[in-house]
């Protein structure tokens, strides 16, 4: 932090993720204020989402021989005109659910570009030394907008209204991009000039991950978590409305709970950097993941949602961070950005729980959905124990 423009660059991040979160909720509680339907709620998850698995080949391919920068300057433009197009719609009376349907897909497309291109970006800001703490810096400033987000939204929509939730997101990214406009030079990634076709260069990219188990295992340690653990978030707003019977505010709430706990499990691998057996650390925080899950779903109590979404959030942010600094500390620079976009790829999954939980939620209900999606995490983590050299990883 004792870096000016590293400095500058996590405090216009922090705005903007914040802004997003807002954003997320929002949209989450309109789409239920709509239609009442959780398996809409999931629909509009996968929208959201589900580009990434379409494009995150594009953008593996690409990321390693674009100016990351300029990249990032586009993404955030077409942000502000999705959301000035969404304030109009709310602003006219004239919004509908297929428009949030259309906006949600566009901004999944320019998602898969943009979480990757961030993630490959920060570890050319800080020298190799400054690297897992830069990556924890980043994951806490994150976490932190998951805390302070929601809550906003909640407080904003109850006070004037959700359209100003999503005319707070467009203000907020502002100053982002102001921020890359001026980024120094210097601070470029450099350009991969292998001489190949992008093609050819996303072909060596997953020849490297498949030839390098301990990478190919850490990107793998999130498939079945993101893709069915994830849904508790996209269920979020019928938990808040349904069963907490506690409506925008119960949802900023929850939400809040989720980041605080990340944002707590963010700051325990930063105390965690010179242990050993990391790895091991992963493969039981995802067991512990699920069961967590299992018991959030099950409980209609306010104070034990509020206190296990909580507990939910913080093991889930202890171990995706400690894999997340794994990876970045594993990849060779020339590969960063295809492994990226190949780990981005995987958050493209999360629709998919979405979709299962929300079709599970009309037949057993909300919270068996969300418990029954626990227990398929928890099933999974044999595999990662007896299948992969994960736990030996340090």
């Amino acid at each position: 932090m004792r870096d000016p423009f590293f400095a500058k660059y996590i405090s216009t991040y922090a705005l903007s993720m914040t802004g997003l979160m807002v954003r997320a909720t929002a949209m989450g509680y309109l789409v239920y204020d709509l239609t009442g339907d959780p398996f809409k709620l999931g629909v509009m998850s996968f929208a959201q989402v589900a580009p990434e698995i379409i494009f995150g080949p594009v953008a593996a391919a690409v990321l390693d021989r674009l100016d990351r920068r300029k990249l990032l300057i586009t993404i955030q433009i077409i942000y502000v005109i999705g959301m000035l197009a969404l304030v109009a719609l709310l602003a006219t009376d004239t919004v509908q659910f297929w428009h949030l349907v259309v906006i949600g897909t566009v901004m999944g497309t320019a998602a898969s570009f943009d979480w990757p291109a961030r993630m490959a970006l920060v570890p050319t800001l800080v020298d190799r030394p400054l690297l897992q703490s830069a990556v924890a810096i980043n994951a806490a400033t994150f976490n932190g907008a998951r805390v302070i987000g929601p809550s906003l939204a909640g407080w904003l929509i109850g006070l004037v209204g959700v359209m100003w939730c999503f005319g707070l997101y467009a203000a907020a990214l502002l100053p982002f991009i102001a921020m890359l406009v001026v980024m120094p030079r210097n601070r470029r990634p450099v350009a991969h000039t292998s001489g190949e076709s992008a093609w050819s260069e996303l072909r060596e990219g997953y020849r490297y991950i498949w030839e390098h188990k301990p990478i190919r295992a850490m990107l793998t340690v999130d498939i079945v978590p993101i893709m069915l653990g994830m849904s508790y978030l996209a269920m979020a707003p019928a938990i808040a409305h349904d069963v907490l019977k506690m409506g925008s505010e119960g949802l900023g709430y929850l939400l809040s709970g989720s980041g605080i706990g990340s944002l707590l499990g963010t700051l325990l691998v930063a105390r965690m950097s010179g242990m050993q057996r990391r790895g091991m650390v992963v493969v039981i925080g995802v067991g512990l993941f699920g069961i967590a899950l299992v018991a959030f779903g099950l409980t209609s109590s306010v104070i034990l949602s509020l206190s296990l979404i909580v507990v939910v959030g913080l093991i889930y942010g202890t171990y995706s961070t400690m894999n997340d600094t794994l990876i970045q500390s594993t990849v060779e620079d020339a590969y960063r950005g295809r492994v990226s976009a190949t780990y981005s790829m995987i958050w493209g999954l999360s629709p998919v729980g979405g979709l299962i939980a929300g079709s599970l939620a009309k037949f057993v209900g909300v919270q068996w959905a969300i418990a029954i999606c626990g227990l398929l995490v928890l099933a999974y983590v044999p595999y990662l124990w007896f299948l992969t050299p994960l736990r030996k990883v340090d």
